[in-house]
């Protein structure tokens, strides 16, 4: 099979399965969202604002290095992907440590005890859900995405059978769908680590020199995605301060609804990042710069359709997810042009990414944090939801300007430092020893 066989093969594949994930976490979330009161539904949707944050720094501490380093001779070793996998292991660990001590505390506090058993549910989802990124970070980068398919439509299938049959005995509530979501996920955790045994060896001493290699490199990525994830957890408490439960619980139901561009967007990018991270190697500049291009471009096009369609049909949609979600179909539209927004900075820090220059990230991040907040802080109290969502989008805005900026910075210098290391292979050695 041709190069340009096994792209397109890769590139459907990961929309397929990216398509069953996001089906997935939209059927679960409805399913869940008309099962219990917009005020319940609210606090589910704060409280996943906690996951959605830890998955973020995972990502960026342990998945983003592996990504970096793994196509390089030095790094394609099994103990590197033990270590990956031991780092994950301990990351996933101490979070839902920290998640069940926080269970502990509300309990002390005086709390009744459903929302200690749903800080409970919450730890052990939190556990699985991250065991499953990590999943899926390694199987993209390995270009194994069929057998990842297969996990997924287990996955999927697990949980919506799952939640159907808790509804079905009148047991449901929003602690035992928690474990629903996190039991769905292990045991293709387990099958996957099984199935992948050869590929990794757990060596304690690259364990921990593999840390502090990885660390140099993921610290400033890590730092600027607390300021980039902020909003994405700061503004919902901020919905909830000035809307109240119900608010919040409108803001959740149509951020999940807009889910379908986020399918899109990361079915595209497991192929295009780990594509734009090779194509360095492979072709310099040149193939970085047309890599980055190709991405920025179907990402466009697609979520300009998306978004044409929520504009048009947002409370169609909404129906879905229950008749007291009609009217809001306009911040649907919002939302979904804050993804496209935003994505095009995700296509453009891929190039940041692969030239290894993580700490141009930070500025990016922290512009999308300041715009994103302050004009939240300013545009809820006047436009209500609309606002939360016109925020989103100045600071989609602002992290993209700042990251295409930086680069155009990073493809400069880079090109200047290879042109000035072939002047100098090109010279004698006693030359090269003058110089």
């Amino acid at each position: 099979m041709g190069e340009g066989s096994k792209r397109l093969k890769n590139g459907i594949l990961a929309i397929a399965d990216q398509i069953v994930v996001s089906a997935g976490t939209f059927l679960s979330t409805m399913l869940i969202c008309r099962n219990c009161s917009d005020a319940d539904f609210g606090v589910f949707s704060l409280a996943w604002t906690i996951i959605a944050f830890l998955r973020t720094i995972q990502e960026r501490m342990i998945a983003s290095p592996f990504l970096a380093f793994t196509f390089r001779p030095a790094f394609n070793r099994t103990s590197f992907r033990g270590s990956t996998l031991a780092h994950q292991a301990v990351f996933s660990t101490a979070s839902t440590v920290m998640v069940l001590i926080a269970a502990v505390a509300v309990r002390v506090l005086g709390f009744d005890g459903g929302h200690f058993l749903f800080g409970l549910s919450l730890g052990l989802a939190l556990w699985s859900t991250l065991g499953r990124d990590q999943m899926r970070y390694v199987s993209f980068t390995d270009f194994a995405i069929l057998r990842l398919l297969i996990l997924d439509v287990v996955v999927v299938l697990s949980q919506l059978i799952g939640l159907v049959v808790l509804i079905r005995m009148d047991v449901f509530s929003l602690s035992v769908a928690n474990l629903v979501l996190s039991f769905g996920c292990l045991l293709p955790i387990a099958a996957w680590l099984w199935m992948t045994r050869s590929t990794y060896v757990i060596d304690n001493k690259a364990v921990v020199q593999d840390w502090h290699h990885n660390w140099s490199y993921a610290r400033w990525l890590v730092v600027a995605r607390v300021f980039g994830i902020a909003p994405v957890v700061v503004i919902p408490w901020l919905i909830f301060s000035f809307e109240g439960d119900a608010g919040t619980g409108v803001f959740g139901a149509c951020t999940s609804l807009v889910g379908v561009s986020l399918m899109f967007v990361q079915g595209a990018n497991n192929v295009f990042q780990p594509r734009t991270m090779l194509e360095l190697q492979k072709n310099g500049i040149r193939g970085l710069l047309t890599a980055i291009g190709e991405s920025t471009g179907v990402i466009c096009a697609g979520l300009i359709c998306i978004s044409t369609v929520f504009f048009f049909f947002g409370n169609n949609l909404l129906v879905i997810l229950g008749t007291q979600y009609v009217g809001f179909g306009f911040l649907t539209f919002l939302l979904s042009v804050s993804t496209l927004v935003i994505s095009i900075s995700t296509m453009l820090s891929n190039g940041l990414a692969a030239l290894k220059k993580s700490k141009d990230f930070f500025w990016g991040e922290v512009s999308y944090c300041v715009v994103s907040i302050v004009s939240a802080l300013v545009l809820i109290p006047s436009q209500g939801l609309n606002g939360a969502a016109y925020a989103m989008i100045l600071g989609g805005l602002a992290v993209t300007i700042v990251t295409a900026v930086r680069l155009a910075d990073g493809v400069h210098n880079y090109a200047a430092e290879s042109s000035t290391n072939e002047e100098t292979d090109s010279l004698m050695p006693c030359e090269r020893e003058q110089t």
